[in-house]
């Protein structure tokens, strides 16, 4: 996959009048101001005072951080926690104590954000990633979003995005999440073929990424995106080709195609190493 850099726990982004380059952090809130440049320590009238407008911004968006995901899927080298992938153990999953733990801490975490700033506008805007932030129990994203709004504020008409992967969800959920405020979903299909979903470890099937699809569908989320992967190893371009077919049919409002990258340490660097050992 397309590598990302590490995210922390909680993540302010500032207002902005346009996109800003994003930075990556320590697990702690981006508020305070950009240490000076080289050039400034060295002159004898430095000081501490940034010319980054955009650290003088309050925070409107937050990203939360969800590492957990039921099995790691052969691409993956994101810091997430494998919680297991049987369909019998979707409750357990759910109900995992290292999850509910998590989510307490970071709660904590919210609740302890020192804001620098005088004016804090509500948040406009909350992005719940991971991981596999589905599998989560609407209670605890419940709880996320209540100290959100206790520490920050959000507005009415927030727009709170949730990624979510194929069979970790009905419609009893979705409709108990948009009854939260979730209002955009991220769907991890990833492919439209059981074979390559095998092959590259994914926890769900293709009759899952259908039911998914319908659930979204009967819930009435009008604002949501699909997640592809090209390049996938025994993938051809008939099998690309339907993909796209139906992921057209399916008309979500966005579709973000990812190019595989073998990365180190992943069972496909490891498969790629062996192979060219061999």
């Amino acid at each position: 996959m397309l590598r990302s850099t590490f995210t922390p726990l909680l993540h302010t982004i500032p207002s902005k009048p346009k996109p800003p380059n994003l930075f990556s952090h320590s697990i702690s809130i981006s508020l305070s101001q950009s240490p000076p440049t080289v050039r400034q320590n060295a002159s004898p009238t430095a000081t501490t005072t940034t010319t980054n407008p955009l650290h003088n911004l309050s925070p409107t968006s937050a990203y939360i951080h969800l590492p957990f995901c039921r099995k790691r899927c052969h691409y993956c080298d994101f810091p997430i926690v494998a919680l297991g992938s049987s369909s019998t153990q979707t409750n357990d999953i759910n109900n995992d104590p290292r999850i509910s733990n998590y989510i307490h801490l970071l709660c904590r975490e919210i609740k302890a954000t020192n804001s620098q700033f005088n004016h804090n506008p509500p948040l406009k805007t909350v992005f719940f990633g991971g991981g596999t932030p589905s599998l989560l129990l609407p209670k605890l994203v419940s709880l996320v979003l209540e100290t959100l709004n206790l520490k920050f504020g959000l507005c009415l008409d927030a727009e709170i995005s949730m990624e979510m992967d194929p069979g970790t969800f009905d419609v009893v959920k979705m409709k108990e999440l948009m009854g939260l405020g979730v209002n955009r979903v991220s769907l991890g299909v990833q492919a439209f073929q059981d074979e390559l979903l095998k092959a590259c470890g994914r926890a769900h099937g293709v009759d899952e990424v259908h039911e998914a699809i319908g659930v979204v569908g009967i819930c009435g989320v009008e604002n949501w995106s699909m997640d592809l992967i090209s390049s996938l190893p025994r993938q051809t371009p008939q099998m690309w080709e339907e993909s796209l077919l139906l992921t057209i049919n399916a008309r979500p409002k966005h579709v973000s195609v990812y190019d595989l990258q073998v990365e180190r340490g992943t069972k496909f660097g490891i498969l790629e190493v062996e192979s060219r050992a061999s």
